[in-house]
């Protein structure tokens, strides 16, 4: 039994190793199983892929799935900036334009599969032409009106200011018996919420803004600086660094009151923005500070620079001196009657909202040019930057308002600096706080001080003021005179021959004069365009250089004044 068991066993491998292990003859070896079906990638294809819709309409968004046979999709939007609904109808916000948006449609069947489209939202814009003028009282003037983004064109005029003139419904305007800055309004007849608007000034004034060549570079938060020789030199400026910041340029102009035109010169040493330029004695230019690049403006903020060059007219080049003690930008810069230079305050950090850098110093320093040196001075009382320097008749200088952050309120209190002993004292405050304000002085040796921030963010925005004030250096104190008749930051004050001061720009087309004696403020003439951070430079005829302003989208417009 067991025997037979043993060959019977012995038989079945030797079968088993002939049939299947052998490798010779007819054997056939078993083959490797077939690859599976390959299945097909899902992708999904969006329709349109880009496109652009005006605020509050709608767009229809398709979606294909491709290698799945379920077509459903889920629909997104990547910021919320408007709606999108289950059918991919996509509805943009009314009060917001901007983008590209990023539309999303994700497979249901295969939630890793995801298709996408951009939708760009443009404004609905109702515009009115001439978009600023300037009229004699009683005079007659066409306004037309266009509307960008609906289908119903038509508007309905009016003036703001119930004592600003009358219009008719063809938009023919009568201006104001009374001098003013008035607004001609259209306003869309298909919605209501949207509006245009021009700037009137009415004004018996002969003064006007007449175009002159324009820059070669565009340049705001610039410097401009007279020369012994008549011409002006334009330095530095801010341009936009990347869609969040501005960033400084290094290149130089000269202005020919003689040709009426620009000039290239030599180039500064470092890109600035928000920096000084100061004539000396010698008659060459000091430039110091600002900001550069715009290379970290997006981290914790773009620098301040400590660097400093001279501008040689003769040789039309720059050449580096020594640094400052300490980094500045929004600093000022006041020519002594020693000549020295004085450098106070200033902020460290920019490539943001102008004209707030960071944190303010109270320091101050200053330039020998015989020495070719920075030494410190006396400290203020605060620290401040966006403020204003006067130089005096008596020698000091004034030091008023500004700022010591860019999240804080301005301020209200001022000090002297004497050259005589190095040192700051404290004088009368203003009325208000002030910041980004304009200062001149006045032919009677007082100072007007106008405009300017007078609040820190509320809201998102900085309020601005229309008022003014007198400094009195026999009594060292501050008195309230005539209002603007706009709000103005970052404007332009400048002593006229005749003992006006030109107040112009300043978030405005418009410009007024201050007259000393009455002490109010008489509209003028309207420049070409609007105006902040620009510069305004009285040259020695008479006229006023108005050039450049702006900061991420700078002007190479310039204007004369006379």
């Amino acid at each position: 039994m067991c025997q037979r068991a043993y060959v019977t066993l012995f038989v079945l491998i030797a079968i088993f190793v002939g049939c299947g292990c052998g490798g010779g003859g007819n054997v056939q070896t078993p083959s490797s199983p077939d690859p599976a079906p390959s299945q097909p990638s899902t992708i999904v294809a969006v329709t349109p892929p880009s496109t652009s819709v005006y605020q509050g309409g709608t767009v229809q968004f398709h979606a294909k799935v491709q290698g799945q046979s379920n077509q459903a999709v889920t629909w997104s939007l990547n910021d919320n900036f408007g709606t999108i609904d289950s059918n991919g109808l996509y509805t943009a916000p009314r009060d917001a334009s901007g983008g590209p948006e990023i539309i999303t449609a994700t497979s249901q069947a295969d939630p890793n599969a995801k298709g996408t489209a951009a939708v760009t939202v443009l404004p609905i814009v109702v515009k009115v032409s001439p978009a600023t003028i300037t009229l004699a009282p009683g005079v007659t003037q066409n306004f037309t009106a266009s509307v960008v983004g609906l289908s119903d064109t038509t508007v309905t005029w009016s003036v703001q200011e119930a004592n600003g003139g009358s219009i008719t419904n063809d938009g023919v305007y009568i201006a104001s018996p009374a001098t003013g800055f008035y607004h001609v309004v259209a306003t869309s007849v298909a919605d209501p919420t949207r509006t245009g608007s021009s700037i009137v000034t009415v004004t018996t004034s002969s003064a006007k803004f007449s175009p002159t060549g324009n820059m070669l570079q565009p340049r705001g938060y610039h410097t401009a600086t007279q020369l012994t020789d008549g011409k002006v030199l334009m330095a530095g400026g801010a341009t936009r660094a990347d869609p969040l910041c501005a960033g400084g340029i290094t290149s130089a102009e000269l202005y020919d009151p003689n040709s009426g035109s620009f000039t290239k010169t030599g180039s500064l040493s470092a890109q600035r923005y928000a920096h000084t330029a100061t004539l000396l004695q010698n008659g060459d230019v000091l430039l110091a500070g600002g900001f550069g690049s715009g290379y970290d403006c997006e981290d914790l903020g773009e620098p301040s620079q400590s660097s400093a060059e001279i501008y040689n007219p003769a040789t039309g080049t720059f050449q580096t001196v020594g640094n400052m003690t300490m980094g500045r930008a929004g600093h000022t810069a006041t020519l002594l009657a020693n000549g020295k230079v004085l450098f106070v305050g200033g902020g460290d950090q920019g490539g943001s909202t102008l004209p707030f850098y960071g944190t303010a110093s109270a320091t101050s320093e200053l330039y020998d040019p015989s020495a070719n040196a920075f030494t410190s001075t006396g400290s203020m009382a605060a620290a401040r930057f966006g403020h204003t320097a006067t130089l005096l008749k008596n020698g000091k200088v004034l030091i008023a308002g500004g700022t010591d952050s860019y999240s804080d309120s301005p301020l209200s209190t001022t000090e002297i600096y004497d050259p005589a002993t190095g040192h700051f004292v404290h004088t009368g405050s203003m009325a208000i706080p002030r910041a980004g304000h304009a200062a001149a002085l006045l032919a009677d040796g007082r100072v007007l001080i106008t405009g300017g921030f007078n609040t820190g963010i509320i809201n998102g925005q900085f309020g601005i003021s229309s008022t003014a004030e007198l400094y009195d250096p026999a009594t060292g104190s501050f008195s309230t005179t005539g209002q603007m008749g706009v709000m103005r930051e970052e404007h332009t004050a400048t002593l006229l021959p005749n003992g006006l001061v030109l107040v112009a720009g300043g978030g405005s087309p418009t410009a007024e004069v201050y007259d000393p004696s009455t002490g109010l403020f008489i509209p003028t003439s309207s420049m070409e365009t609007e105006r902040t951070g620009h510069s305004a430079t009285l040259l020695s005829n008479g006229r006023v250089l108005v050039a450049g302003g702006g900061s991420r989208s700078p002007l190479a417009s310039v204007e004369l004044y006379q």
